[in-house]
């Protein structure tokens, strides 16, 4: 009885959520009902909107929040999962993209630090962002966060999944969470799933309260896409049905159907397990090139970027496994198939054991360096160029794709044949599915 009386208290002093009912809340996370309110884990999180980015935050102990943004607040979203942890998510609306905004978030009267970032505008001329995969909380991939906190110019991290290899230990993600705090406050941090966000005993519940996809919480969308300058990116899932006829392919076949070359002439995918990998620990994801090798050549896919196998590899131009375009002094004419890129390198232990001989549509790979990659899209030249940073500060790899045709290439083929660099990959397409018939 008195401890009736006690949780009755308990209930009394902490306010109920937006997302979870009391119900749920005690029979999933009954250890959020005391504990600190001061917030921790601060970080963006993009929308389709440029006018409106959400906040994402936790908590030891359950309260509502609030984010106070330009002289403006709104209430949070608050929830949990089998963790004792609370989260927190709310929306800043109305910013201008390319102008400062200042904020602060709190739950139940604990506010943060103050902070600012600047919302990305979709048309500007220059847009810089780090891109990595099989990140982790090893002493490389501390080097590589301390790399990424110090650029001060990059307006974005993408992660093709494993992220913070919790695998069940749900406080490694809090520990994650704060050490890429000061850099997850002032850009966003974009996400596609890995194998190892599929965690046991969880399954992706940890992933689906610490990121959001689509300004819901709690967000079950596990594929989805946004634009940036000059750049379509598209965040699919390994993890789950790609195979025609699925919802995940039905959405991925809508999505690169309906990208404005005129205005984003690039398309970068995103996704954790790579289509070409010449790394003798997992390699290739066969089943994965067979379901949608086709749909990005036809739709013109530029760069394909994976991680799992833990070094890095970037392909030649390439359509099943024949290398269709080989550029000119590191400078690649988009347009005639993916250039495959696996960026494994961000902290997990290198894969070092390398299929002999390379293959030919491997242009570049090394096994034993950790690191980071960068782009950066420079809208006057209507050009991407990528930069592979070793964490010892050197350079591993360099090239630049543009939209114009080389000097070499006439602006409607190759070679000076009209129509080649469109057929080529589909004929290199039928090559390969003959050669897996016989």
């Amino acid at each position: 009885m008195r401890a009736t009386a006690l949780l009755l208290v308990l209930l009394m002093l902490v306010p109920l959520a937006h997302a979870q009912n009391l119900g749920e809340t005690l029979q999933e996370c009954p250890g959020t009902m005391t504990g600190s309110t001061q917030p921790q884990q601060i970080h963006l999180q993009m929308t389709d909107d440029a006018t409106i980015m959400n906040v994402m935050w936790a908590t030891e102990g359950r309260a509502t929040g609030e984010v106070e943004w330009n002289g403006q607040t709104s209430p949070s979203t608050d929830y949990c999962y089998n963790h004792d942890m609370a989260f927190h998510m709310a929306s800043m609306t109305g910013i201008e993209p390319g102008e400062d905004v200042t904020y602060r978030v709190s739950s139940g009267g604990d506010w943060s630090d103050e902070f600012t970032f600047t919302p990305i505008d979709t048309s500007a001329d220059n847009f810089e962002w780090i891109a990595i995969a099989d990140h982790g909380d090893s002493s490389e991939g501390m080097d590589v966060s301390e790399a990424i906190i110090a650029d001060t110019t990059a307006q974005m991290v993408t992660i093709s999944g494993d992220i913070a290899y919790a695998d069940g230990e749900q406080s490694a993600w809090d520990g994650w969470f704060n050490f890429q705090q000061d850099s997850m406050t002032r850009i966003p941090w974009v996400t596609a799933v890995g194998n190892h966000e599929n965690e046991p005993g969880y399954e992706f519940a940890p992933y689906e309260h610490r990121f959001d996809s689509d300004g819901q919480a709690e967000s079950e969308i596990f594929w989805y896409s946004r634009d940036f300058p000059g750049v379509h990116m598209v965040f699919m899932s390994t993890e789950h049905d790609y195979s025609a006829g699925s919802v995940q392919f039905s959405w991925l076949e809508q999505d690169l159907s309906t990208v404005d070359r005129d205005v984003t002439p690039f398309v970068i995918v995103y996704g954790h397990k790579p289509m070409y990998s010449s790394n003798s620990y997992h390699g290739s994801e066969v089943e994965l090139r067979s379901a949608l090798e086709a749909l990005y050549v036809n739709h013109e896919v530029d760069l394909v970027i994976a991680g799992h196998d833990h070094f890095y590899e970037r392909t030649w131009p390439v359509a099943g496994e024949t290398v269709v375009n080989n550029g000119k002094d590191g400078r690649f004419a988009r347009g005639y198939a993916p250039i495959h890129l696996v960026i494994g390198i961000a902290g997990r232990s290198a894969y070092e054991e390398l299929d002999e001989p390379q293959p030919g549509w491997s242009a570049y790979r090394e096994n034993s360096s950790y690191g980071w990659t960068r782009l950066v899209y420079d809208g006057d030249a209507r050009e991407i160029s990528f930069t592979h940073y070793r964490i010892d500060g050197t350079i591993g790899d360099q090239f630049i794709l543009q939209e114009a045709p080389l000097p070499h290439e006439s602006g409607d083929g190759f070679l000076g044949v009209p129509g080649f660099g469109t057929l080529l990959p589909i004929v290199a397409m039928f090559g390969a599915a003959v050669r897996r018939l016989r």
